[in-house]
């Protein structure tokens, strides 16, 4: 998801994760208020499951171990009803789902299989939770032995109904995103790990790695800090070398 709206975070948490660079401190209370509320509404959601009869196996959150993909391949084996923090893996692709739900259909687990469901707080939902609930069903399919048919959202004040999407509907797509990024990733590897100039998006304001783009913007004194400029204003300028 974060891909799609900036292409140098791609670039910055490959470098974080062998260690080149270290991520700077984030520290948003609004942010962290944000997510507690998260936790607190799949907490609910799975509390709900269970007042339907639903047999809940809740995993570790903190273990991403290759214990964490045997206990969620187990779980599914043992037919539980839902399984909550299940981790997913396949090839260089690794996620931790919310929720996977028991459905009545056949798999190579058995005359079972599971759908994947996720808790968001936002009311509409996004581009990047659709390929968030793509990938998590690519990643069951290989588990499994059979992609699942449909993807849930449940979001607060509908009593707990899900958004239901049917993955044949967004799996193209998916798909191509996919391939962009590993592309991505690959021209990064191949140009001497040279990450692209940030771009100031919407995204910004959310994302750890701003204050290392708002120092790079500050040194070259970058056309953002002009009040009302449109980014369509500041690449014309750019193209005419201001």
């Amino acid at each position: 998801g974060s891909h799609l709206g900036c292409d140098r975070i791609t670039a910055l948490n490959i470098l974080a994760s062998d260690g080149t660079l270290t991520p700077p401190v984030f520290n948003d209370p609004a942010l962290e208020a944000l997510q507690e509320r998260g936790f607190e509404h799949e907490a609910e959601y799975l509390d709900h499951l269970e007042t339907q009869g639903s047999s809940i196996l809740r995993l570790d959150p903190e273990d991403y171990s290759d214990r964490a993909i045997e206990a969620t391949v187990d779980a599914m084996r043992s037919g539980v009803s839902a399984i909550a923090q299940p981790t997913l893996k396949h090839d260089r692709w690794f996620g931790r789902a919310d929720v996977l739900l028991k459905v009545d259909t056949p798999s190579s687990l058995g005359g079972w299989s599971y759908e994947v469901v996720d808790t968001k707080l936002s009311s509409n939902t996004r581009a990047a939770t659709i390929l968030q609930l793509c990938m998590y069903s690519e990643l069951l399919g290989e588990l499994q032995g059979l992609v699942p048919e449909q993807m849930h959202v449940v979001v607060p004040g509908t009593e707990f109904e899900p958004e239901t999407y049917r993955v044949t509907e967004y799996v193209a797509y998916y798909r191509y995103v996919k391939k962009d990024l590993e592309g991505s990733i690959e021209d990064f590897q191949s140009a001497s790990r040279q990450t692209p100039y940030p771009d100031p998006v919407e995204q910004c304001g959310m994302c750890r790695w701003w204050t290392v783009c708002n120092e790079t913007w500050r040194k070259d004194d970058h056309l953002s800090f002009v009040a009302d400029m449109s980014k369509s204003q500041r690449t014309q300028l750019g193209e005419w070398e201001v």
